[in-house]
């Protein structure tokens, strides 16, 4: 990877790839403000703290597809494969913020804080969050909590914190969408045919072979 390439990567997924959408961010441009903007703030040059407040990666376990299936007996594979349910996608963040030699605890502490405040406000004025990672970029997300990660045998103390993203299921066209080919049509009220065409009523002789009409001859379960 070239050093151009190798800058723009960290950039992007290093350095500031979390987006404050709206809220605290409404009245600047596009309404969005890159994460390193606020924190970067109340920092340091950065040619004095040798690199920005804190830097990003996504952690295992976020989801790129998630869908949840009926756990109810199914006919055959078909239906079990249309009765079938999105579910939002969650992408975990960690920000690595160790204390930095010009400033320490004190500049930290101011930042950490401010963070938080400017946070909750974000969140409460209802502001959303992007998320971008080499894997996809997650837009639209609400962010569910930050904790502290830091190993108990480290050194430092609060310098790992987690940062929860959920992607939900917002439009009701986009939650039809949502909803796989059996799930749309129970949705909707159609009639979804079982294939019970050929199966007699309870207490029916199975061997009459009246047994699979109704009364006026017509095929029972059609």
């Amino acid at each position: 990877m070239t050093s151009t390439a190798q800058t723009l990567f960290e950039l992007a997924y290093q350095d500031s790839p979390i987006f404050l959408n709206n809220g605290i961010a409404q009245f600047l441009p596009g309404q969005t403000m890159p994460i390193s903007l606020f924190t970067q703030l109340l920092d340091l040059p950065i040619e004095q703290n040798n690199g920005l407040f804190a830097q990003y990666k996504p952690l295992s376990g976020g989801t790129l597809a998630s869908w949840q299936i009926a756990e109810y007996p199914f006919l055959n594979l078909q239906m079990a494969a249309n009765a079938v349910i999105q579910m939002p996608l969650n992408i975990s963040m960690l920000m690595i913020c160790p204390a930095q030699t010009n400033g320490g605890y004190a500049v930290k502490i101011a930042i950490l804080t401010a963070l938080q405040n400017a946070i909750q406000s974000h969140i409460l004025q209802g502001g959303s969050f992007t998320v971008l990672t080499p894997a996809y970029a997650y837009t639209n997300c609400l962010l569910t909590g930050i904790k502290d990660i830091t190993p108990p045998s480290d050194k430092q103390v609060q310098y790992l914190f987690q940062w929860d993203f959920t992607q939900p299921l917002i439009t009701e066209t986009g939650a039809v969408q949502t909803l796989g080919t059996f799930m749309n049509r129970v949705q909707s009220g159609a009639q979804t045919s079982l294939t019970w065409n050929n199966v007699p009523a309870a207490g029916v002789n199975p061997y009459d072979p009246n047994a699979y009409n109704g009364p006026n001859g017509e095929s029972v379960g059609s």
